[in-house]
């Protein structure tokens, strides 16, 4: 079990490290699992616990490692007697151990994954009055798929709820293994880390000095603007500290930032999408360069924007100088 959760833990890791602007996000709630006996009683219910994380390849793509337990205890009423003695109520103790691994795909706030792994199943039982107990332990196959939605809260929290099918596989009381048909539910927080910025470019093999050439005398370069300007992947606006590009809904999309930049500091992220200031919608970056413009740095600007151009929300962020 030792070395699937390394290989889990690798996997996901290796998803932050090559994704471009990616994230990795860390979970930990409450699991509740309605559990199939195969017939030998009514379907059982346990309460637990779940932890995960995934390692997102881009803002669709991520590997997700995943691992819960669950506990249930079962008490019998009957008694055991013999003709030296009657022993009390017998207790039996399970918990169960999963873990598994395998892709996720992310719709913005919506996702679904696919994981396989192993579980680990163990009973112990006892007799009041009757000294030792009995303890049996096994592994088998499992696996789950389902998924959820995930909501940012503030900064780098959302919060999470999910429901999966579920199966395992058991030889129950030494009998051929059967699957069980599981289904678990569950809530808790998301803390999200990591985010990546593209690479700088590497550095090219200097190309042998050109022959010198009578050239006319430099000319002083035309004055360029100070904010906005464009480039090859958008248009970026230092007074945020972004770089921004025009999408179908009306708004700008932010797909890059400075690490300590207004926005970054402010908590908004590349994905996010701009589209008010003090209350007046902005249509495109153009629109959101003019409003900002019209500003000094340092000034309090209420920026409204789409989380993932998804969920409507807003901040109060202090202006930066331009260059």
């Amino acid at each position: 079990m030792r070395h699937v959760c390394v290989a889990v833990f690798c996997l996901a890791v290796s998803g932050f490290a090559l994704g471009q602007d990616s994230r990795a996000d860390l979970y930990g709630g409450y699991s509740y699992v309605n559990i199939d006996t195969n017939g030998l009683s009514s379907r059982q219910n346990a309460n637990g616990w779940e932890a995960a994380i995934s390692g997102n390849f881009n803002k669709w793509f991520a590997v997700e490692g995943d691992v819960n337990g669950y506990y249930k205890t079962y008490t019998s009423a009957s008694s055991y007697c013999n003709s030296f003695t009657c022993a009390g109520a017998a207790i039996v103790k399970v918990t169960d151990y999963s873990y598994a691994a395998g892709p996720r795909i992310n719709f913005k706030p919506i996702f679904i994954h696919a994981l396989f792994g192993g579980d680990h199943l163990t009973g112990t039982a006892t007799v009041s009055g009757v000294s030792g107990s009995a303890s049996e332990s096994q592994d088998g196959a499992a696996g789950l798929a389902g998924g959820g939605v995930q909501f940012k809260v503030s900064g780098h929290w959302s919060i999470r709820a999910s429901a999966d099918y579920v199966f395992t596989r058991h030889n129950i009381f030494g009998g051929p293994s059967v699957t069980q048909n599981n289904y678990r539910a569950g809530a808790g927080i998301v803390y999200s880390f990591g985010r990546r910025h593209a690479a700088e470019p590497v550095a090219q093999p200097s190309a042998p000095p050109p022959v010198r050439t009578p050239t006319p005398a430099p000319q002083p370069p035309a004055p360029q603007p100070s904010t906005p300007h464009l480039t090859g992947a958008g248009m970026k606006l230092d007074a945020l500290g972004v770089k921004v590009t025009l999408v179908r809904s009306a708004g700008a999309e932010i797909t890059d930032e400075a690490p300590n930049g207004v926005a970054a500091l402010a908590g908004l992220h590349p994905g996010d999408v701009i589209n008010m200031v003090d209350g007046k919608p902005v249509r495109t970056p153009m629109e959101l360069a003019t409003e900002l413009a019209n500003r000094q740095p340092g000034d309090k600007v209420r920026l409204g924007y789409l989380i993932h151009g998804a969920w409507q929300t807003e901040t109060v962020v202090l202006l930066g100088a331009t260059r």
